[in-house]
């Protein structure tokens, strides 16, 4: 399986993974030792239709070279293609594709795509009911992982073509979201990030039914020693009773992920978003809340009609509120979304320039605002072991997502024996654009001895 695409895609991965091997196949660790290939795509935006386009190619050459038997390209693109004609031709490396309808039925489409049919299989096997807590294959190990609690989405952004992909919300039983959970740390796992393709909308199509509020208090029942994180929440639906239930239980991290695309007043009404102001006194409420709190988001550059005077009023948006994460996407064009109708268009080499600009901007307050942290002490929890050249250990203190933020370096001699779901104590001592520098510490205080771990 290679999995490409967002975390959702990941926990999508996951559970095909447990599902095969629970119908009898065994989990091959590089391509060029399997008899099949599943490439689980992302057809979000154009660069993901290329990533996918390039990933198939690569595992075409290595099929011509007799490994893997067959290629099979599954997920968003696949999907995607149905309704867009002219995207299936990313997916033309592959031997075949598989739509989520096929997913009911996909160890038996496996194994007929390998000659190998199986009518018993193909008459009893299908994935379990969604609202039920599935089985998931682990892949990146037990230090973090995601737990998805809807799927699809209900907004009607003007840019996104995610409701066309996945349809509209449906939201999980707390039920059994919280098995998942009880199942998630039993195993081992250190932190679990919330996912969803708006985790603050939870709820929203269930009337009368728990909201996330409830769910976050429903999951303090489950016991554990865990950090507990929220990812993908929409400026929208922040509720008070959301930032209480969290503040209820100390696992969970003073951080929030609040992709707000824009900011200038125009090109949010165009992306069918919150307003400014509304946005301004929702950052203001969180932070009076929790000073402390690392706020991460997402902009849109290069949306039709933005002018260079609306950029700017993004920049000096940035400038003042100094978020401890960005991202910067360029405005791609989905067919079918109302945002492709939309003009004046903004040439590409525009788009880009003003993205490597927002990113310039944000680089300086992350490095001022990192500079900051060195002297202090921090939890680390640890995703990375050594590298046997550096002997350099990763991890991230509760500030630092997975994958999406910068990392803590932990160096010296008691960094070359840390193992990834290790939560140490570390003392920064340097830092970078967007990683800390540090080296790991005891309970006391002083440096964690060659071979140990500072309890904390």
């Amino acid at each position: 399986m290679v999995s490409l695409g967002c975390a959702k895609n990941t926990v999508d991965s996951e559970r095909i993974l447990a599902e095969l091997v629970q119908a009898g196949f065994w989990i091959a660790e590089r391509p060029e030792d399997s008899d099949l290939c599943l490439v689980n795509t992302c057809g979000f935006i154009a660069p993901a239709r290329e990533e996918t386009a390039a990933t198939l190619r690569e595992l075409a050459e290595l099929r011509r070279r007799g490994r893997p038997r067959k290629l099979v390209a599954i997920g968003c693109l696949v999907r995607r293609s149905a309704a867009v004609p002219e995207f299936a031709r990313f997916l033309g490396a592959a031997d075949a594709v598989a739509g989520f309808e096929v997913y009911p039925r996909l160890p038996a489409f496996c194994r007929e795509i390998l000659g190998e049919a199986d009518a018993a299989l193909a008459a009893t096997a299908a994935r379990p009911d969604p609202d039920a807590t599935a089985p998931r294959l682990l892949t990146g190990g037990t230090a973090s992982t995601w737990l998805k609690i809807a799927e699809g989405c209900s907004h009607r952004c003007s840019f996104c073509a995610i409701p066309a992909i996945r349809g509209p919300q449906v939201s999980r039983p707390p039920e059994a979201v919280l098995a998942e959970a009880r199942d998630l740390i039993a195993s081992g796992v250190r932190e679990i990030c919330l996912i969803a393709q708006d985790t603050t909308a939870y709820g929203l199509d269930r009337p009368g039914g728990p909201r996330l509020a409830d769910l976050i208090r429903r999951l303090a029942e489950v016991e554990g020693d865990v950090w507990l994180r929220l990812l993908y929440a929409h400026p929208a639906h922040v509720e008070e009773a959301v930032l209480d239930a969290m503040e209820a239980d100390p696992r969970w991290c003073r951080y929030l992920d609040l992709p707000l695309q824009h900011i200038a007043d125009a090109r949010l009404r165009a992306m069918r978003r919150p307003g400014r102001d509304a946005t301004v006194a929702l950052l203001n409420r969180i932070r009076a809340r929790w000073p402390d709190v690392a706020l991460r988001t997402a902009f849109i550059v290069g949306h039709p009609g933005e002018t260079e005077t609306e950029f700017e009023e993004l920049c000096e948006f940035v400038r003042a509120m100094r978020f401890a994460h960005l991202g910067v996407l360029v405005y791609s064009e989905e067919p079918g979304t109302a945002s492709a109708a939309m003009s004046p268009k903004v040439p590409p080499g525009v788009a880009a320039e003003r993205r490597d600009r927002l990113m310039a901007l944000q680089r300086d307050i992350s490095r001022a605002a990192l500079r900051a942290w060195i002297g202090r002490d921090t939890e680390v929890l640890v995703d990375e072991p050594a590298d046997p050249r550096t002997g350099e250990a990763r991890g991230r203190h509760r500030g630092q997502a997975p994958d999406v933020d910068g990392v803590v370096r932990l160096r010296g001699r008691a960094a070359r024996s840390l193992a990834p779901g290790q939560v140490v104590r570390a003392r920064v001592t340097g830092s970078s654009d967007y990683d800390l520098h540090a080296e790991p510490r005891t309970a006391s205080g002083r440096p964690v001895p060659d071979g140990g771990q500072g309890p904390v």
